[in-house]
């Protein structure tokens, strides 16, 4: 792989082989790349550049991932590669509850046709958690409080699965998108493993108590 990187660098110039140094970091840092985001273009053009896509392909599934592209809704990013479609790193039950949660809502959008630019879904905090809730409420437990809720979407948010805006103090809320990325890491049955996970035997029951009056 090393010589591989010395040849394009030789190639396109110590700036190209920088920029696709820089490239394969981010993904391993933060998993995914959406185009638009802050300071993220030449991240996005160099993975999509078809002059580097063999040597970025070659590096990730040395290393056990698969690179996944998609042009029309301009993002990429990486998934390891097992029959689970796992991400990385390993997720805790309670993160894995939150992603199925904000996979489901943005697949009941989709199905409504209720999708924005780039196949993004519109919600907010409160109407995700508030999903949640009645989810659980069917269960025995309750797994997630409000904070920890949303501790979890902004490590979401770092892999670029969804955008998350700035609190509104009027509103006590704040604005999510969650993006189409999010059907890749989640699968096809978020419904069900969201039931799966709030079953779960490995937590104490706590009752489920009222809505916290602030999103910190």
């Amino acid at each position: 792989m090393l010589t591989e990187f010395e040849e394009l660098e030789s190639r396109y110039g110590s700036d190209k082989g920088a920029d696709l140094r820089k490239a394969c970091r981010y993904l391993l840092r933060h998993q995914f790349v959406y185009s638009g985001d802050r300071g993220v273009a030449t991240v996005y053009d160099v993975i999509m550049d078809s002059r580097f896509r063999r040597v970025i392909d070659n590096f990730f599934d040395c290393i056990g991932y698969r690179v996944h592209r998609e042009q029309d809704e301009q993002w990429a990013g990486i998934v390891l590669e097992d029959e689970e479609m796992s991400s990385t790193p390993k997720m805790k039950a309670d993160e894995t509850i939150v992603l199925l949660v904000a996979a489901a809502h943005w697949q009941d959008e989709a199905n409504q046709g209720n999708v924005e630019e780039r196949a993004t879904v519109l919600t907010t905090f409160n109407v995700l958690y508030e999903k949640y809730r009645e989810m659980a409420e069917r269960g025995t437990k309750m797994l997630v409080s409000q904070s920890r809720f949303q501790d979890i979407l902004e490590d979401l948010a770092a892999r670029n699965l969804i955008w998350l805006g700035e609190f509104d103090r009027v509103l006590q809320d704040r604005e999510v998108v969650v993006r189409p990325i999010i059907k890749l890491v989640s699968g096809s049955d978020a419904l069900r493993r969201i039931e799966e996970q709030v079953a779960l035997e490995d937590y104490e029951p706590r009752q489920l108590g009222p809505v916290e009056e602030k999103v910190q």
